[in-house]
């Protein structure tokens, strides 16, 4: 289990703004809601993207037994806790040209976050279900089969690309292969996929895959389900290492009705 950054819940905060020449655009304000993971001693913890002179507003679902922590704890975020449980959250010092902190994001800055407990569901028990069905039994599988131009993942010495896709309503199925680029290096496999689902009005959902892993013919496969909310326009998957979160990247909506 990883130690020092974890805690319920865990909040990693991420820098926008390196102190610097000025940038030829602004970063995008983001409004995000943010479900726990289920099991956060085995995944890399909950992000925010916060910036000098810029309020960030942090609500979590219910009271907390405690309060959270927020690292780094380096006296260069200002956290106050107002009345109805909401943390504001505001850098008061930029960072000397050239240093980060943790994970530096130049395109976004969080506005508010909602942080929701993760809720049981017997239909996503189900679901993984069908989604270990499709490991087991791949070639008989019903899938859209993705274009050479699919969507791919640097994964530290490996490679990931979605294989395949299937749509069942709003429900989807997603395999993904992972490829070793150094043949006597360690295989690589995720410990988590996270979903973000772009709502009306740019709001950002943002949640844990259901992922299941196997191996056929030696080579390494991943699948993923989860269901797309109601109104969503776009759909992207990010595969995150123990001790490092990975990239978002765009799942095709082709395949759904009202999506060819």
């Amino acid at each position: 289990m990883r130690r020092g950054l974890w805690l319920l819940p865990a909040v990693v905060l991420s820098t926008s703004a390196v102190a610097g020449p000025p940038r030829a655009t602004s970063p995008a304000l983001l409004r995000r809601t943010l479900v726990r993971p289920s099991r956060p001693g085995q995944v890399p913890p909950l992000e925010l993207s916060v910036a000098a002179g810029v309020a960030t507003l942090v609500r979590f679902e219910a009271p907390l037994s405690r309060a959270p922590e927020f690292a780094p704890d380096d006296g260069r975020i200002q956290r106050v806790l107002l009345e109805d449980g909401t943390w504001v959250l505001v850098r008061t010092v930029d960072l000397a040209p050239g240093e980060r902190v943790l994970v530096t994001r130049g395109d976004a800055v969080d506005l508010s976050v909602h942080v929701l407990c993760p809720q049981p569901s017997a239909d996503e028990d189900g679901a993984e279900s069908v989604a270990r069905s499709l490991l087991a039994a791949p070639d008989a599988r019903a899938s859209l089969v993705l274009s050479q131009a699919g969507v791919e993942y640097s994964l530290g010495d490996s490679r990931g690309r979605v294989q395949s896709v299937l749509w069942m309503g709003r429900r989807f199925f997603a395999t993904v292969g992972v490829r070793n680029l150094k043949e006597d290096g360690p295989g690589w496999s995720p410990v988590q996929a996270r979903l973000r689902a772009t709502l009306t009005g740019g709001e950002l959902l943002e949640w844990s895959a259901r992922l299941v892993s196997g191996v056929l013919r030696g080579r390494r496969l991943h699948a993923l389900t989860g269901l797309l909310p109601e109104g969503a326009s776009r759909l992207d998957v990010a595969l995150d290492a123990q001790d490092a979160p990975g990239d978002f990247r765009p799942l095709p909506l082709d395949g759904r009705d009202g999506h060819r």
